[in-house]
């Protein structure tokens, strides 16, 4: 068993993403979800997913229920050791100092040393509600969201999607090594980049020949390869070879008339045009589509919504054929 430690408030979508690194995954507490299966390869790309541990222990929040806990506990491997506590959202008001120290002083009496710096086992003691889990670290998700976030990209558009939002949505969509994702409406790029990162073979296209010129300048500034962008109308896609999954970002508002069509139209016809070329479509709108999906073909599997600030809320779609 694994516990994952997630970041947002919306767990629900945290969930969903890591579902593309895992199986059984089920939030337990704040800020905590076990999983049964983990693939390590995959979940370091997690953008809401910050660490994944093995799980030694399971008890509640009761420091004395835990140190009594711990002789269960049997590590597979001599070696040093760092313990890391954490109390979730500040849900248990313990003092994970003292739970450092103590939990530290048992393993030291097992014959563990400690070492902070690069120790072979960190153990994290990971307090939320009532619920105490103790994990032996496996993985760390990867970092430089904040140097891909919208203002440090060369090209740069207001509204546009910040990295590690872009990361969720490319996970889930399904991007990982030699797969193939679509994103016909592709604005600056950043979904493209993402998915890209992780492997993924991207096709991008958008209306505005600007933002193709935007999105190319941006996938290349990151050293993306494996990419082809083409200027093209969503609602008359010319594809016709088959795509693992397809994904867009709706534009919002005013920018929504650049396609001269109806933002409803688009959306109906984007995703009939989808149909036939691939089972998997996400769809990020600022209103809720289940209707125009099902008018196009497709069941509506998940439904979440991202509020972004007091006028913008993203509703984040995935269908299924």
């Amino acid at each position: 068993m694994y516990v994952l430690e997630l970041a947002g408030d919306n767990y629900d979508f945290a969930v969903a993403e890591a579902q593309n690194a895992a199986k059984g995954v089920q939030v337990i507490a704040p800020g905590l979800a076990l999983a049964e299966t983990v693939s390590l390869s995959r979940t370091i790309h997690l953008g809401y997913t910050h660490r994944v541990s093995e799980v030694l222990l399971q008890t509640s929040s009761h420091l004395s229920e835990l140190l009594s806990s711990l002789d269960m506990i049997h590590l597979d491997q001599p070696g040093t050791i760092a313990i890391r506590a954490r109390d979730i959202r500040k849900s248990t008001n313990i003092d994970t100092q003292k739970v450092e120290r103590e939990v530290g002083t048992v393993f030291v009496n097992k014959g563990f040393s400690v070492d902070l710096d690069t120790p072979i086992h960190e153990i994290r003691v990971l307090f939320s509600g009532d619920i105490c889990i103790v994990g032996r670290l496996l993985e760390t998700s990867s970092k430089g969201y904040s140097d891909r976030n919208p203002t440090k990209k060369p090209f740069f558009q207001p509204g546009s999607m910040d990295s590690i939002e872009a990361r969720a949505i490319a996970n889930l969509a399904g991007a990982r090594p030699n797969s193939v994702i679509l994103d016909p409406m592709c604005g600056t790029g950043g979904i493209l980049i993402e998915a890209a990162l992780m492997g993924a073979t991207v096709y991008g296209m958008d209306a505005q020949q600007k933002m193709i010129l935007g999105a190319n300048q941006n996938l290349r500034h990151y050293s993306v390869k494996n990419f082809v962008t083409i200027r093209g109308d969503a609602a008359n896609l010319p594809i016709s070879t088959k795509i693992d999954s397809i994904l867009f970002d709706v534009p919002y508002g005013r920018q929504s008339k650049i396609t001269g069509y109806e933002i409803d139209v688009l959306i109906e016809h984007a995703l009939k045009e989808a149909y036939p070329l691939t089972s998997k479509v996400v769809v990020i709108s600022d209103f809720p589509l289940e209707k125009l999906a099902k008018q196009a073909g497709w069941v509506l599997k998940n439904h979440f919504t991202r509020r972004v600030h007091k006028s913008l809320t993203r509703h984040v779609h995935i269908l299924r054929k």
